[in-house]
């Protein structure tokens, strides 16, 4: 009887750790979410690095647009609005999405990208390394903060 109750204790346990994982760290990101900040080290090459940053709170002034919507949905797709400061939105973007091991994987157009995350109350925390500048090298640094939106 001791040896049952042992097993169904270690077996609670790492049950309760792969949901950690896998299963609850999904489920920590379905809904609607908001930009509060963006940082971005682009790597120049031979030269000076360029820095673009939108701290919390100053993301219409220094993007000149909306913070980005996003919203991921049960089924794997998310779509990310991007709207003027009018309102008006001015691009759409769809696609899928998962958490393999640490990380959330977003594929745009069959283009994957790969972002270290850390969710927290109701902001998640986003950190690639990526070609944010369209250089053709994926060595710019990209950091940024979402707040979840209660409808």
């Amino acid at each position: 009887m001791k040896n049952v109750l042992i097993a169904l204790l270690v077996f609670g346990l790492v049950s309760c750790s792969a949901k950690k994982d896998g299963s609850l760290r999904e489920s920590e990101l379905i809904g609607k979410w908001t930009n509060v900040s963006l940082l971005v080290t682009m790597k120049r090459l031979e030269k000076q690095d360029s820095v673009l940053q939108a701290k919390e709170g100053e993301w219409e002034k220094v993007l000149k647009m909306k913070p980005i919507l996003s919203e991921f949905h049960e089924d794997h797709t998310f779509t990310a609005q991007y709207s003027n400061l009018q309102e008006e939105i001015i691009k759409e973007q769809v696609g899928k999405w998962l958490v393999r091991n640490d990380s959330l994987v977003i594929v745009i157009d069959g283009a994957e990208t790969v972002y270290q995350f850390d969710v927290k109350n109701d902001r998640v925390t986003y950190k690639a390394k990526m070609d944010w500048d369209g250089d053709g090298h994926a060595n710019d640094f990209y950091d940024a903060v979402q707040v979840k939106v209660n409808d």
